[in-house]
């Protein structure tokens, strides 16, 4: 799901890679580099070991529980689901392969597959991302058309993984199309402008809504609600099928420790407390 997805998927990467740069950053450097830059060093190493170690951004599918509609009080936010509906698939606009096209990301129902995806006047190409590790590798080939392929990579910034890294598309060989190169922290932001932003608690979240991806090309049937809480390196993420919610009943789940009510009715979606 849109770009916020992506944004998500790239969070624990970029730690992960900080953290792997950062030894070999204090492994290669001088004594003296050493005695003067040491500090620094192992606070980065330390921080992103931290979140190598620790759960990942995306969180086990939230398990919606049937409240009493006089459990809710005020309203945090009212959704036009429609209105929402594949934000993730115009992400970024430009010229990707023969033509212009706008570039998203989409998962499947059990977030467990990754796409880019590259959307014009005669439909969506969906191209499987596979490991998304390798984006801190090689980079990883994306089909963007029939005739072309584009290697989407990241370059790190170990000091400032989430926000400070690139994120690069570049066609390959003889691929038409414009190479594009993005800062992760504008990234981020970008993800917030395309959300259904709301607070409880001092804590803002973001909402997505989404269509599913299908094995095999194309989108599925269902559909998928994704609630973040963008945090840096404790960046977190919980998916919500919305076959899992009953229309008109108010259901609780647990964002973390804040528990909110959301209640499904036609096209619209309200989130409480």
């Amino acid at each position: 799901m849109t770009k916020t997805i992506f944004a998500l998927a790239l969070t624990p990467l970029l730690a992960a890679a900080a953290a792997a740069q950062s030894s070999e950053a204090l492994s290669a450097a001088g004594e003296a580099n050493l005695l003067r830059f040491q500090p620094v060093l192992q606070d980065q190493v330390r921080a992103a070991a931290d979140l190598r170690d620790a759960q990942n951004v995306l969180q086990p599918a939230l398990q919606p529980r049937a409240v009493s509609p006089f459990q809710t009080n005020s309203v945090l936010t009212s959704v036009n689901l429609p209105s929402l509906l594949d934000r993730n698939l115009h992400v970024l606009t430009g010229q990707f392969g023969a033509g212009n096209k706008d570039m998203g990301l989409a998962t499947d129902a059990g977030f467990k597959s990754f796409y880019f995806t590259f959307t014009d006047a005669r439909g969506t190409i969906l191209s499987p991302i596979g490991n998304p590790r390798d984006l801190i590798n090689n980079g990883v080939d994306a089909r963007v058309d029939s005739q072309s392929t584009y290697t989407m990579s990241v370059s790190i910034d170990i000091f400032n993984p989430v926000r400070g890294s690139t994120f690069q598309m570049t066609p390959d060989g003889n691929s038409p199309g414009q190479t594009y190169s993005m800062n992760t922290g504008q990234l981020l932001d970008d993800v917030r402008a395309r959300a259904a932003v709301f607070s409880t608690n001092g804590v803002e979240y973001w909402l997505f809504y989404g269509r599913d991806a299908r094995a095999g090309g194309g989108f599925a049937g269902t559909r998928s609600l994704l609630f973040v809480h963008e945090d840096g390196t404790s960046t977190k993420a919980w998916p919500l099928a919305q076959s899992a919610l009953k229309p008109g009943v108010p259901a609780s789940v647990n964002l973390g420790g804040n528990v909110v009510v959301v209640t499904l009715n036609g096209a619209t979606l309200t989130v409480s407390q």
